[in-house]
């Protein structure tokens, strides 16, 4: 009957009827009269209060005879019968022996039998049933896959090439799940770079490392092949030179620095490519130096490679660099993910970038679909000057864009979701 009240109170109830049932006057008194003080819904404490105290009072008292309640005054007239009769009787015996009068014994009152009183039976309050929430779907990643219309693979083909190789002593560490070291993985990689026709026979390369001459020397650094026509046979010869000492260091920022130097002469678009295993560790400021080299000149990226990294905070100090750079970050743990990552800063790449402008996802005209969380996104395609459009990848769904060529340059078109 009361199963719409808070549990609370009809627990309280329950216990000070409990008390009541067993006789123990005072702990229903006093749980009855907390619950008295937090509502008015039952009305019956009041009776069940008082009647308590009443019980409490008698404890430990002699109790006193039970009063016969009140009867009807039946014997009235009988006794105002018999005194009329024994007036006449004494008037019409003076003359004889004066006889005692009958003496009438009064009825001995019959003690009242005592009703117990009636515990209230309440209800027991009926199970809460919860409120239970409808259940949300799933979220679940969704796909874009940007393709060309014609199945080639377009390339950025940058004009000027220059990429950056860590030689610190770190480099001497071994890759995880092999026995090569890691500059001999990251040598390998490169050569297979630039002997995958990846790079265009057009372009222009330079090279540069740090770590090779010196210990502990942040003034080891240096050009060892200059901007030139690309040439498969001489770079390679300069790669595999390509061997750090050990304890050598880490001076990014002076060898981002020196790029403006090494590419004084280049024309047209320009990729420089950083493959290191840690950040800087010559108190430079490489974030800064990439924001300094791509300044006023669109044409210019700076793509950074993580390559193996033992420090998780490096990652985030190396991706602004490539922010700064106007480029694009990789990490890679093994050596065909660093191939991977070398043929991408060539290969024209796109970004889905949030609204906060942070990068969400990466990947290749004509390659692998990715994956990304459902939302908003713009999609940049990094051509000279970028492709900017506006996408949403749905639940589960797979968003395609296919780039074709047009009389302007390439044009990006949304193809719709399958």
């Amino acid at each position: 009957m009361y199963s719409n009240q808070p549990f609370g109170l009809q627990d309280l109830y329950q216990q000070g009827l409990r008390h009541f049932a067993r006789g123990e006057w005072q702990a229903a008194i006093d749980t009855l009269s907390q619950l008295q003080d937090s509502t008015d819904l039952y009305p019956d404490i009041d009776d069940l209060i008082a009647d308590a105290r009443l019980k409490l009072s008698f404890e430990g008292v002699d109790k006193p005879s039970a009063i016969a309640p009140p009867r009807r005054p039946v014997l009235l007239p009988i006794v105002a019968g018999l005194t009329l009769c024994l007036a006449l009787l004494a008037a019409f015996g003076i003359y004889q022996l004066r006889t005692p009068a009958p003496v009438v014994e009064a009825p001995t009152p019959v003690p009242p039998t005592t009703v117990p009183t009636a515990v209230p039976v309440v209800a027991a309050a009926a199970p809460l049933t919860p409120t239970v929430a409808p259940t949300e779907a799933p979220v679940v990643p969704g796909t874009i896959s940007v393709s060309a219309t014609d199945e080639s693979v377009f390339y950025t083909t940058p004009r000027n090439i220059a990429i950056i190789f860590d030689g610190s002593g770190s480099m001497r560490r071994k890759v995880a799940g092999t026995d090569k070291e890691r500059w001999q993985v990251a040598q390998e990689a490169l050569r297979a770079f630039l002997t995958s026709g990846n790079v265009s026979s057009q372009a222009n390369v330079a090279l540069r490392t740090y770590g090779r001459q010196r210990t502990n020397d942040c003034g080891d650094y240096e050009l060892v092949q200059g901007l030139t026509r690309y040439n498969p046979e001489a770079l390679l010869g300069v790669v595999d030179t390509l061997e750090p000492i050990p304890g050598a260091r880490t001076p990014l920022a002076f060898s981002i620095r020196a790029l403006s130097g090494d590419l004084r002469a280049a024309e047209g678009s320009t990729a420089v490519i950083v493959i290191t295993d840690g950040d800087e560790t010559c108190n430079g400021n490489p974030a800064a130096e990439a924001a300094n080299f791509v300044k006023d000149v669109p044409e210019r990226k700076v793509h950074v490679i993580g390559f193996a990294l033992d420090n998780p905070a490096d990652q985030a100090k190396l991706q602004q660099i490539a922010i700064n750079g106007s480029g694009l970050y990789f990490d890679a743990t093994n050596g065909a993910e660093l191939a991977e990552a070398l043929r991408q800063t060539v290969v024209l790449s796109y970004q889905l970038l949030a609204d906060d402008g942070s990068q969400a996802a990466q990947g290749s005209v004509g390659g692998e679909p990715i994956s990304v969380q459902p939302g908003s996104y713009t999609l940049r395609i990094n051509t000279t000057p970028p492709i900017e459009k506006r996408i949403e990848i749905s639940n589960g769904g797979n968003t395609q864009v296919s780039v074709r060529q047009d009389l302007g340059g390439l044009v990006a078109e949304v193809e719709g979701e399958r």
